[in-house]
C-alpha cells in the first residue's frame, strides 16, 4: 500500500515551536513527530509514501534523506497552498488507485484493517478513521448511519451546531477518483470541498472508530499531552529514546538530588533546573532555566525561557518571564 503525508500546514498555533521548523519536524519527549508517523505506517504495511512540504520545506526534504527508513518516500514541494485534497490531486501519479492519506501533525498509533474492510465492504470512495473528540468545533464531524455509510459532515461547526463528538482523525483510504476532478494545481479541502461534494452526488462516503490513540498536535495543550501520554507509556513507541525510564526522561547532565520529581517529567538537553524545585507532569525544552524553589504542575516551559525563583504555576505553558 501507498500513502501520502501532508506535512504542508504552517503550525501556527504552535508557535514558538514551530517558529524555526516545520510542525511536522517538531521533537515529543526524544523523537521526531514526522519520523513516528513513517515507522507507523511501516509497521501497517505501507511500502511508499509520499511526503508534501511547504513552511521550511528544505527541512523535510533534508530529514527524509537523512533518515534510515523501512519504507521508500518521495518528497513533494508544494510552492503555493494547494490545501488537503489539492495536495493529494498533485500526488495522483505517484498514488496510484487507492492510497492512505495521512495528515503529518497527528500522533496516531490507529490501526487501518477496519478501515480497508469496511472500505471493501462498502465500495467506498473515501472512509475516513473517526475518534472521539472534546472540541468539535476544531473538527471535521461526521454523521454515520449503522452500516457506517457517511450521512452527514460538517466542517469545524460551531458549538450549538455539533450533532456528535465524532471527529475526522486525519487518515483516510481514498482512491483516486475522489479527487481526480480536481484541477491539478488548484486548492481544494476534502472537509469544505471534497467530502461535500461526493455526498451531494450520491457516492458513497464511509467512516468508522478504528479505536488505537490518535492526537492532533495543533497547540501547546495539545502537545503537553501528547509528551505526557508517550512519557505515561499510555501509547507504545516505535523506537525508545535513549534513557526514558519509569515516565521520566533527562537528556540534559546536571544532578537532581535536591529537586523533587513526581508524575511524569522530560528535560531537553539544554535545560537547567536549579536546587529546591519541585516538578510534577512537566515538560522544560531546550535553553530553559527554572530557578530556584519553583514548583511547577503540569506545566509546559518554552525554549530559552527564564523562571524566575519561586515561581508556582499549574496547568501553565510559561515562555519568557
Amino acid at each position: 500500500m501507498k500513502a501520502i503525508v501532508l506535512c504542508a500546514g504552517m503550525g501556527t498555533r504552535l508557535r514558538p515551536l514551530t517558529d524555526a521548523i516545520p510542525k511536522p519536524l517538531i521533537e515529543i519527549t526524544g523523537f521526531i513527530l514526522l519520523h513516528d508517523t513513517l515507522l507507523h505506517l511501516a509497521s501497517l504495511g505501507v511500502t511508499e509514501a509520499v511526503v508534501n512540504g511547504s513552511w521550511k520545506a528544505d527541512m523535510i526534504r533534508d530529514f527524509m534523506v537523512g533518515s534510515d527508513l523501512p519504507l521508500e518516500t518521495v518528497f513533494q514541494l508544494e510552492e503555493q497552498p494547494l490545501g488537503t485534497a489539492g495536495a493529494v490531486r498533485r500526488a495522483l501519479p505517484l498514488l496510484g488507485d487507492e492510497f492512505l492519506v495521512v495528515y503529518g501533525d497527528n500522533l496516531t498509533r490507529q490501526p487501518i484493517l477496519p478501515l480497508i474492510e469496511l472500505h471493501s465492504r462498502l465500495n467506498s470512495e473515501v472512509t475516513i478513521a473517526l475518534s472521539p473528540t472534546g472540541d468539535p468545533s476544531g473538527k471535521g464531524i461526521v454523521i454515520t448511519d449503522p452500516d457506517g455509510r457517511v450521512s452527514r459532515f460538517r466542517e469545524k461547526p460551531p458549538p450549538e451546531l455539533a450533532e456528535s463528538n465524532m471527529a475526522n482523525s486525519g487518515i483516510y483510504i481514498c482512491r483516486s477518483s475522489a479527487v481526480s476532478h480536481i484541477e491539478d494545481g488548484s486548492f481544494s479541502d476534502f472537509g469544505f470541498d471534497v467530502f461535500p461534494r461526493l455526498l451531494e452526488e450520491g457516492r458513497t462516503l464511509a467512516a468508522d472508530t478504528p479505536g488505537g490513540y490518535t492526537r492532533d498536535i495543533g497547540c501547546l495543550e495539545d502537545y503537553l499531552i501528547a509528551c505526557h501520554d508517550v512519557l505515561s507509556g499510555k501509547i507504545h513507541l516505535n523506537v525508545k529514546p535513549d534513557g526514558m525510564n519509569n515516565g521520566i526522561l533527562i537528556e540534559n547532565s546536571q544532578s537532581f538530588g535536591e529537586i523533587e520529581i513526581k508524575g511524569t517529567l522530560w528535560v531537553q538537553e539544554g535545560a537547567t533546573i536549579e536546587s529546591g524545585c519541585s516538578l510534577e507532569n512537566c515538560v522544560i525544552l531546550s535553553g530553559a532555566k527554572v530557578r530556584h524553589n519553583s514548583a511547577l504542575k503540569n506545566t509546559l516551559v518554552l525554549p530559552d525561557s527564564d523562571v524566575d525563583e519561586g515561581t508556582v504555576a499549574i496547568d501553565k505553558y510559561l515562555s519568557i518571564f
